[in-house]
């Protein structure tokens, strides 16, 4: 669940205030002729596109948190991983959640020594109708590794995934998503 700050609230009340002012201006200037249906659905679209993009952006900077203490650890016998440290809420509103995204993808950086062919041209119709075996697959996966984090609260987290074990050199991202 995100939580609503008193930035939220004032946002909100202020995109119904122009929500309202626009739609009085609407039916006071209405001639008959027309239709009023138009007008008050654009005013309801356009005004529902602001607020999500208002309460995104607001979410974007009033809850920020900071992962700290990272260690990465291979497990060989399984193929897998583990990524543990802590995240702390660096904001000053509570955090109602923080989804850890993890992303490997097999690096490819021996391949240009091994004498294969660095640049191979290629039209607009072999990118249409050939697969593409040199390609390497990413796996991602969410992880929520805090929940109602109050702020300059400080929680220990550990998450394990498995890498395929097609890939000889995985290559380690992840990317911290709080609202």
């Amino acid at each position: 669940m995100t939580y609503f700050t008193l930035l939220h609230w004032f946002i909100l009340i202020l995109i119904l205030l122009i929500f309202s002012l626009i739609l009085m201006l609407t039916i006071r200037n209405h001639d008959g002729k027309s239709s009023l249906f138009a007008p008050i659905i654009a005013n309801i679209f356009i005004m529902a596109i602001f607020a999500f993009f208002a309460i995104y952006g607001l979410d974007k900077y009033t809850k920020v948190a900071r992962l700290e203490n990272i260690t990465q650890k291979k497990v060989l016998i399984n193929e897998s991983f583990s990524i543990s440290g802590q995240i702390r809420n660096i904001g000053n509103f509570q955090i109602g959640k923080c989804i850890l995204e993890v992303k490997i993808s097999n690096e490819l950086g021996d391949s240009a020594g091994s004498g294969s062919i660095v640049f191979e041209p290629k039209s607009a119709f072999d990118n249409l109708f050939s697969k593409d075996s040199s390609s390497s697959v990413d796996t991602t996966k969410e992880f929520v590794i805090a929940e109602n984090l109050h702020k300059n609260e400080m929680r220990n987290f550990t998450v394990f995934m498995r890498y395929p074990p097609s890939f000889s050199k995985p290559y380690i991202r992840y990317e911290l998503f709080c609202h």
